[in-house]
């Protein structure tokens, strides 16, 4: 059968309603004090290879000489990470384990040059996958020092997050138990990357999406069953945290997912979350205290929507003639066509479509480059 939406929503509500769900009323009341807009796919990606439940989160490497030619870079959960090009179509396949969260910094300085990195937790042996970007190709080569092990027994979430104030670039891992570590990244003379501890705490309960704001120092943390929390990025923040928004009395239903920054200038921008409960996107400011503005779904259209997301990205460059403002970009959990099942892939959608549709108009600004790091 496929996907509605629509219908889902109004199940759901009716649900609620009947007292079908053992929800608290104030869950109910979250649900109706907004609407999602409706936006539609511009482009889906090739399919994953593996089936069932196997894509999971993607990230946007931008090519240094030509915009248009950067990369998507995603993870499949049945045993590799992707490279793919704008128009969606795979370029490269690496072998992995059981990659879950990647994503992408650039200056790393390697020997004497400055690299770009993408790393990624891997379930398979508990640790973290870096790889250095070819420039000009867009190739993935492995670059850890040795197996990078995280000490929580289940990795899960992952972000980068580099410093403003010292350019050290560190790699944040949550657990399925809610445990948070936060290794600071370093070159090992040999010309691979290594890895050090140099913080951890516990969130509370399973935690996966995650996110880190480098010019503003917060890194955001999903805790799927209770919220969105906001804490300090820097390895000396401790475990302090301000509440962004909950399940219950906020805009949120389980689960919380997967988190992107959209990056403006002069630390404008917002902080989107799959709302995966919703089938929803929810929007909210960028710095303060990340008020909430509102919410949109990828409904069916020529492409297909989304449904149980979990990974998702976006970036507002210019990146060529197709995506002029950029582009969000989003997992999709029930890939269909028609009424056939696929495997899963990941569905783009133009950030102009995104920025009108919801009320009254959100910031576009096509000119700041996530590689110039610290600057935007």
């Amino acid at each position: 059968m496929s996907k509605n939406k629509k219908m889902l929503s109004a199940l759901l509500a009716a649900a609620f309603m009947v007292g079908g769900w053992s929800v608290g009323q104030s869950t109910v009341q979250a649900a109706q004090n907004y609407h999602a807009v409706p936006v539609y796919a511009d482009l889906e990606t090739d399919v994953v290879v593996s089936g069932k439940d196997a894509a999971d989160d993607p990230a946007v490497w931008v090519n240094p000489k030509d915009p248009s030619k950067s990369t998507i870079i995603a993870t499949n959960k049945g045993g590799g990470i992707l490279v793919y090009d704008l128009q969606g179509k795979e370029l490269y396949s690496y072998k992995a384990g059981r990659p879950n969260n990647v994503d992408v910094r650039y200056n790393f300085k390697l020997g004497d040059k400055k690299v770009d990195i993408v790393a990624a937790t891997d379930r398979d042996f508990g640790g973290i996958l870096i790889y250095t970007v070819n420039p000009k190709t867009g190739e993935l080569t492995e670059a850890s020092a040795r197996p990078l092990l995280c000490k929580m027994p289940k990795v899960y979430g992952f972000s980068l997050y580099q410093s403003a104030k010292t350019g050290k670039h560190y790699a944040m891992v949550v657990g399925y138990k809610g445990e948070f570590e936060q290794y600071e990244l370093l070159d090992n003379g040999k010309g691979k990357i290594d890895a050090k501890l140099v913080r951890s705490f516990q969130v509370g309960s399973i935690a996966e999406g995650m996110v880190a704001d480098d010019q503003l120092g917060n890194v955001y943390i999903s805790e799927e069953n209770v919220g969105i929390w906001k804490y300090g990025a820097e390895p000396d923040a401790g475990d302090y945290r301000v509440q962004v928004d909950s399940i219950g009395a906020g805009h949120l239903l389980a689960d919380v997912e997967g988190l992107t920054i959209y990056i403006a200038r002069d630390g404008k921008g917002y902080l989107i979350g799959s709302n995966q409960g919703d089938n929803s996107y929810n929007v909210y400011e960028r710095g303060g205290k990340n008020q909430f503005i509102g919410s949109f779904s990828i409904e069916d259209g020529k492409i297909d929507g989304t449904y149980d997301t979990d990974g998702i990205d976006v970036i507002g460059l210019n990146l060529g003639k197709d995506y002029p403002n950029g582009f969000f970009i989003a997992q999709d959990g029930e890939n269909m066509n028609g009424d056939k099942q696929l495997n899963q892939n990941f569905k783009l959608v133009r950030w102009e479509k995104i920025a009108k549709a919801i009320a009254p108009g959100l910031i576009i600004d096509n000119t700041v480059n996530p590689r110039k790091a610290g600057k935007n």
